[in-house]
């Protein structure tokens, strides 16, 4: 049994909040190196995107620092219907697979770091 564990069980109770706290600690920042150590640790295979949202996904310039906005997005795509396109990249970003891009002037999507 780990250190951290045991500790909270010792006979001081003063040095279990000091050690639940040092071990809560160190698995938030062991999740958070494992979140931004790691690109494309999640499939979207497995992401239940719908028929037009894959596509979406699938395209080059999406999984890029960059991303795309919903135009570039419905051009390569070949689609006139950008309004969809904006409904599908709300959808996904609510499900956690695209994001804003940070400091765009103008509305750009990117996969999220665990599906590039």
């Amino acid at each position: 049994m780990p250190d951290h564990i045991t500790a909270a069980h010792s006979p001081n109770p003063d040095l279990a909040p000091l050690t639940l706290s040092a071990a809560a600690l160190e698995l938030a920042q062991e999740l958070e190196s494992d979140k931004h150590g790691k690109t494309g640790v999640l499939s979207l295979d497995n992401a239940g995107l719908g028929t037009l949202q894959r596509p979406i996904a699938d395209l080059p310039g999406v999984n890029t620092d960059n991303g795309l906005s919903p135009r570039e997005i419905a051009k390569q795509l070949d689609r006139s219907d950008e309004p969809n396109i904006r409904d599908a990249l709300d959808r996904m970003q609510a499900r956690g697979v695209v994001e804003l891009v940070p400091g765009a002037t103008f509305k750009r999507y990117r996969l999220t770091e665990p599906y590039r």
